[in-house]
């Protein structure tokens, strides 16, 4: 007996080129549109404004290492004029540090108000696939968020701790 498969005949769960050129995405959900596209009901916006808070964090992190880095040089330097340029770029950093949370915080209040709008339409309310999805990803966001900002923190309060002792050598020390 002969194989069932015909080479002429397409499966019927193959979709044509004008199906896929229509952007027949899923039947079952009745999505329609570009397959590439990333937009997803309840999800427009979403990711983009996830990018955005990513790229935050992203300078936060790099920020705190230069931060770090800064500290470290300024543990060795034995020169007045070398140590006065650490410090301004440390002093620097910090207000950058400052700028950079409070836009992050921002975004991050914004993300959790567009959170509720969300819920308030129809099919994306409180427990829905798509506000489990937004929940979720925003309270990860946040966590991380705030572990970099603890970490600031905890950094900053070393900075001046040594800094303090520091002093302090020279005072006891004398000229």
């Amino acid at each position: 007996m002969s194989s069932l498969y015909l080479p002429n005949r397409q499966s019927s769960f193959d979709l044509s080129k004008e199906e896929r050129a229509q952007g027949n995405v899923d039947i079952e959900l009745g999505l329609q549109g570009d397959i590439s596209s990333s937009a997803q009901p309840g999800l427009d916006g979403f990711f983009e404004q996830v990018r955005d808070i990513q790229k935050v964090l992203d300078t936060l992190t790099k920020l705190l290492k230069d931060l770090q880095k800064s500290n470290e040089e300024s543990k060795v330097v034995t020169k007045a004029a070398a140590m006065k340029e650490i410090k301004k770029r440390m002093e620097k950093d910090v207000n950058e540090v400052t700028k950079v949370a409070r836009l992050g915080k921002s975004k991050l209040l914004q993300l959790n108000k567009d959170n509720l709008t969300n819920r308030e339409k129809a099919g994306f309310g409180k427990g829905s696939a798509v506000d489990r999805t937004r929940i979720s990803t925003t309270n990860a966001l946040t966590t991380k968020f705030r572990e970099r900002i603890s970490e600031f923190q905890t950094l900053r309060e070393a900075i001046q701790t040594e800094y303090r002792e520091v002093v302090e050598r020279r005072i006891f020390t004398g000229p």
